[in-house]
């Protein structure tokens, strides 16, 4: 179980090359969640779909050479060099690979993916640099903006943006936002000595404000203006929620939330496809 200790504790660096990948698991869970989810959804792929992959990978990988650039100190010119030139090389590589997706589709729509996904990214960036009472905001606005992997894949498809896309997008931004919620929850109690009654008393709000989206979507379903599977994407958060406030355990171990996380991912992903071709 995490404590303060734990929590304040700094993440070694890495050696080598490894720097290069963000370890900001979530953001990478987000981005193929919301790719493969379109993929199955639509039960199709085409080269341009192949080729968004790696331009938007690519995007991501750009975070880390410019945060380091941004927090070069003066006098260090051998290091700013070096960040400005990986992430020029990455913002490249991600714009041909982009272009040869645009090229395959047949549509320039494509390119307007990283200018939509631009303002998200700044603020998300923005935030981290105020410090960490800016956490939760600067996570919420990242869900937004890496989440748009679904329409940006879905026009890859050669598809046209309609209802479907839609709900796989805000149900997926739903979804992950939720699993902020209840992450951020549980790091507040551990660095907060909360009372376990209190941490309960917000899983219940969290679990409750999900329940009634999802009866609020499916009572709108029933007049025609969803699909009744629009209602889907909360339902693994709810039952992580409710069988964590069923259990009778005061605290949830922190070590596990990774492994959840990938398993309410998996869900939603079977879900979605199962219901989309039902």
């Amino acid at each position: 179980m995490y404590t303060a200790q734990a929590l304040a504790t700094a993440t070694p660096l890495r050696n080598g090359l490894w720097w290069l990948i963000p370890r900001e698991y979530g953001a990478w869970s987000m981005l193929l969640t919301g790719y493969i989810t379109t993929l199955a959804v639509a039960d199709r792929l085409t080269p341009a779909a192949v080729w968004l992959l790696p331009a938007m990978i690519l995007l991501l990988m750009a975070k880390e050479p410019l945060e380091r650039l941004l927090r070069v100190q003066r006098g260090e010119r051998r290091l700013l060099w070096r960040y400005l030139g990986i992430l020029l090389a990455e913002l490249l590589l991600s714009g041909g690979f982009g272009s040869l997706a645009a090229a395959s589709a047949h549509n320039a729509t494509i390119y307007v993916l990283p200018l939509t996904a631009a303002p998200f990214y700044a603020a998300a960036m923005l935030l981290g640099f105020w410090g960490e009472r800016w956490r939760t905001l600067r996570e919420l606005v990242a869900t937004w903006g890496l989440l748009l992997a679904v329409p940006g894949t879905w026009i890859a498809l050669g598809l046209r943006a309609d209802m479907a896309m839609w709900i796989v997008y805000v149900g997926l931004v739903l979804h992950f936002l939720y699993g902020v919620g209840f992450l951020r929850l549980q790091i507040v109690a551990a660095r907060t000595n909360m009372e376990a009654a209190e941490v309960r008393q917000g899983t219940i709000l969290l679990a409750g404000s999900a329940s009634m989206i999802t009866v609020g979507v499916v009572v709108v379903s029933l007049f025609g203006y969803l699909p009744i599977w629009a209602a889907v994407p909360l339902l693994p958060q709810m039952v992580r929620a409710y069988l964590w406030l069923g259990s009778g355990q005061p605290w949830l171990e922190m070590n596990r939330m990774g492994r959840q996380e990938v398993a309410l991912a998996t869900a939603i992903l079977v879900l979605f496809t199962l219901v989309a071709h039902a």
